[in-house]
């Protein structure tokens, strides 16, 4: 797996962008506003082979690149479409564009720079035709852009190599091109506004620091990190042969551009009058990304074709690519361990079992569960500290991610794995000798489960304002008094993780996360109880009370009152999102299971639905895959896991309730549909998931500080 950059790309990158960072200066572009295209600044370009990249034979990541920065800077050039016009042209002198339609469908439209072109690439009938247009006035109230609307009818013309299939081709790369362009123009804008907010300061503090601000912004950096990603993995799928990459490319174009006008429309609001002053930037970045995203028609047409390629066998020509160095895929190793889980768990899933499977922890079936531990599948990813249980074999994070949809897919929960699972990993990383030589092996054999004890009725998303109190005894046991909430699973476990507080926060000078100690210790000792909580997503959680619980020391976790250092890993194990993400992938295959097996997915409104779901999927899909990737790399950023883990779960609750009220009022009766009845589930389902692990608003607050570098929002 690789997703990030060649060195050679990235020196590509940064040459582009200080050259666009010099040319395309606030007064140049004033200057470039009448006439929307700045001679000095083509020359500059022409004069480095920029245009004529893809006819050297350069990859279409490469050229995507470029089109970022010319994005990000709102270059007055129409670069996207001279790369492309240029490849076709074959070495002719001027400066290329390319009729975005045929010109059948429309003789007169609006041309991407064709008020300054000498060559204007069209297809005409059968014929791919290149035009010398008679010189045009720009069209009015376009950002600096020389797109003019011209009779291509007129002027005279050369036949060029190629036809129908030639176009098709590329002006599916000029999708690609411009869906890069709106990222870049988007990403610029949301560090501009980002920087706005550090500095502005309004009642005494930095606006950022408003959450109000700052979320927006998180959620924006979010979808548009998201659709680069996707924009990256679509030119994979071209360069490898994907059986989805037409409808890969229609998505990131559709979403490109979905993601950009948001959070332009937030980064403009951000700045408030200056936003919408003529004399800034924030209003041309606005301008240009509508240019953007409008050029080729209405965006919203697009979820059609991405539904046609999707669903209905829709073929379509593609480019071609040099090698890029990308790689999406898990790998063979990993899919091969995906397959074997799978074989295993369908071997084994007797009658009793498949009754009593269901999404919640109340599913869980011991005997199983000892089962998939013997064969080494209960914790795949446990190291070699723990491997004494028979069978156990470390897998990597890529296998563990291509088996993810197993799970979901056979509608059977493995949250008291996966908790249980993160139990043993701090086990492993601060318990003592003794806990872990009990509580590892246990684990290990599919003996014992693990919960965790982090909420409180007075401490939730704050977790560092716990009041569970454990008093040291002379004898160093300790004594435990206070009440947990929330807890998923406890019924099942037989150990907790749990916070404490172990000096009062009334002691004097102690701030709130100091004085806390984290323990790993039984559950059920004398003078514990516990009450069960049904949730809105049919999950049992519980209120857990301890009343003078003796536990022993040999059960805490690092120092005594250093439960913070204890507890940031914690927290960097449980922020993670790439395990929403199969949640999101079943969601649309019951959803595509509905809509065609009743007929309904002939209907525009379900397919629009239907696409526009499977967009927010691929996308949530190319966050988890960089949070995994990233990590296993070495190149891990603390905002990757927290984007994953928001994007994820938010779209995962609106989408499953765009396909209820599609489906609605069918959807509202429990029974009509096996597939409508996941349908209301998941909705549920969705909406719970952006509580868990941290509410959505903690992640957006993580996004909006450790990669915008605004200020602290809570």
């Amino acid at each position: 797996m690789n997703l990030g950059l060649s060195e050679e790309q990235v020196l590509l990158q940064d040459t582009v962008r200080r050259l666009f960072e010099a040319e395309c200066t606030p007064a140049r572009l004033r200057e470039a506003e009448a006439s929307g295209f700045d001679e000095a600044l083509w020359q500059k370009l022409t004069g480095l082979g920029i245009p004529a990249m893809r006819l050297a034979g350069m990859s279409l990541l490469d050229a995507a690149v470029v089109a970022e920065e010319a994005g990000r800077r709102v270059a007055p050039v129409a670069l996207a479409e001279a790369m492309v016009a240029a490849a076709l042209l074959g070495g002719r002198e001027g400066i290329a564009t390319i009729a975005l339609r045929p010109i059948a469908e429309a003789p007169v439209q609006l041309v991407p720079g064709g008020s300054s072109a000498d060559w204007i690439v069209a297809l005409d009938g059968e014929t791919l035709i290149a035009i010398r247009p008679a010189k045009a006035e720009r069209a009015a109230d376009v950002a600096a852009s020389a797109s003019a609307l011209l009779d291509l009818r007129e002027g005279t013309r050369e036949v060029l190599p190629g036809g129908a299939a030639v176009f098709c081709a590329a002006i599916e790369e000029w999708r690609l091109l411009n869906a890069a362009m709106m990222t870049g123009t988007a990403t610029r804008a949301i560090a501009d506004a980002a920087a706005w907010g550090s500095e502005r300061k309004q009642f005494g503090q930095p606006i950022g620091a408003f959450q109000a601000i700052s979320h927006p912004l998180a959620d924006s950096i979010s979808d548009v990190e998201s659709a680069r990603l996707l924009i990256h993995h679509a030119i994979w799928a071209v360069e490898t042969g994907q059986s989805d990459a037409a409808a890969l490319i229609r998505m990131a174009h559709y979403w490109a551009g979905e993601a950009a006008d948001t959070a332009i429309r937030h980064s403009l609001r951000t700045l408030g009058g200056m936003g919408l002053s003529m004399e800034g930037e924030m209003q041309l970045l606005y301008r240009r990304a509508k240019l953007q995203r409008m050029i080729a028609g209405n965006p919203a047409d697009e979820l059609n074709v991405i539904a046609a390629r999707l669903w209905d066998g829709k073929v379509v020509a593609l480019p071609v690519t040099a090698p890029t160095g990308l790689d999406f895929s898990y790998g063979a190793k990993a899919e091969e361990f995906a397959h074997e889980l799978r074989a295993f768990v369908e071997a084994n899933l007797t009658p009793e079992i498949e009754a009593r499977k269901d999404h919640t922890t109340e599913s869980h079936d011991p005997a199983f569960h000892r089962a998939m531990a013997a064969a080494g599948h209960a914790f795949p990813s446990f190291g070699a500290s723990v491997q004494d249980g028979p069978g156990q074999i470390k897998r990597d994070r890529y296998e563990i991610m291509a088996a993810a949809p197993l799970w979901e897919d056979i509608g059977w929960t493995r949250t008291s794995i996966g908790i249980t699972e993160f139990n043993a990993n701090m086990c492993q990383l601060w318990a003592t000798e003794e806990a872990k030589a009990e509580i590892l092996p246990r684990i290990v054999r599919g003996e014992a489960l693990g919960c965790l004890g982090f909420s409180e009725p007075g401490a939730g998303s704050d977790v560092f304002g716990c009041a569970f109190r454990a008093e040291r005894l002379p004898n160093g046991d300790w004594l435990m008094n206070g009440q947990k909430l929330w807890t998923t699973g406890a019924h099942n476990a037989d150990y907790i993780l749990m916070l404490t507080r172990t000096t009062p926060m009334s002691t004097g000078g102690l701030k709130k996360h100091q004085g806390l100690t984290m323990f790993l210790m039984p559950l059920n000792e004398p003078g514990f109880a516990m009450q069960p909580i049904k949730a809105l997503n049919g999950e049992r959680v519980n209120a857990c009370f301890w009343s003078d619980v003796r536990i022993p020391d040999r059960y805490r976790l690092g120092e005594v009152d250093q439960g913070v250092h204890v507890m940031i890993s914690a927290l960097g194990f449980e922020q993670g999102g790439a395990g929403y993400w199969a949640v999101h992938k079943a969601m649309l295959g019951h959803a595509l299971a509905w809509a065609q097996r009743s007929g309904a997915i002939a209907r525009p409104e379900v397919r629009e639905a239907l696409a526009r779901v499977a967009v927010h999927e691929k996308a949530a899909d190319m966050l988890s895959r960089r949070e995994i990737w990233a990590d296993v790399e070495g190149c891990a950023h603390p905002a990757y896991g927290p984007m994953a883990k928001l994007f994820t779960t938010e779209w995962l609750e609106r989408d499953a309730a765009s396909i209820v009220e599609v489906a609605a009022p069918l959807s509202l009766i429990k029974g009509s549909d096996p597939d409508l009845d996941k349908m209301e589930l998941y909705m549920r389902r969705g909406l719970a998931s952006t509580i868990h692990g941290g509410t959505s608003e903690v992640h957006r607050s993580l996004i909006a500080e450790k990669l915008l570098g605004m200020p602290k929002s809570r």
